[in-house]
């Protein structure tokens, strides 16, 4: 599956591309740092840089999705191209909520048709305190 789906964009198939994807399966939401931490427990040996490298090439032929919900590292999810959703960062645990709201989808097509203007793609994230840190 994920060997086609980089092979479909153009990319020369390899071991650490199609084991980076997989990791996707079971998180949604992935930083290098993260990713390299995992593949050590997992002794799966790659580099930072070629973490960074296939994180760039995979984010330029559509495959993940760049997000900054913080300062300090980019967080990359799969692209799925008929699913979309929006996120909710907690600011001080940086736990994301992902969500999907039919009104604020179409708010945001009104503004743009009344400004004349076509939107191609979004990214909506809301900074907060989620629940459990607020309690404290």
């Amino acid at each position: 599956m994920y060997q086609e789906l980089i092979k479909k964009s153009g990319l020369k198939v390899t071991k650490h591309k199609t084991a980076m994807l997989q990791l996707f399966n079971s998180y949604r939401h992935l930083d290098a740092n993260k990713i390299y931490t995992i593949f050590i427990s997992r002794n799966i040996n790659m580099s930072l840089a070629t973490i960074y490298r296939i994180l760039s090439e995979f984010e330029a032929k559509n495959i993940l999705i760049k997000n900054n919900f913080n300062d300090e590292q980019s967080t990359y999810e799969l692209t799925h191209p008929n699913e979309h959703h929006d996120h909710l960062i907690c600011i001080k645990c940086n736990k994301v909520i992902e969500f999907y709201n039919c009104d604020i989808e179409k708010t945001q097509e009104e503004v743009a048709r009344a400004n004349n203007f076509r939107i191609i793609n979004h990214q909506l994230n809301l900074f907060g305190i989620c629940e459990k840190c607020d309690d404290k």
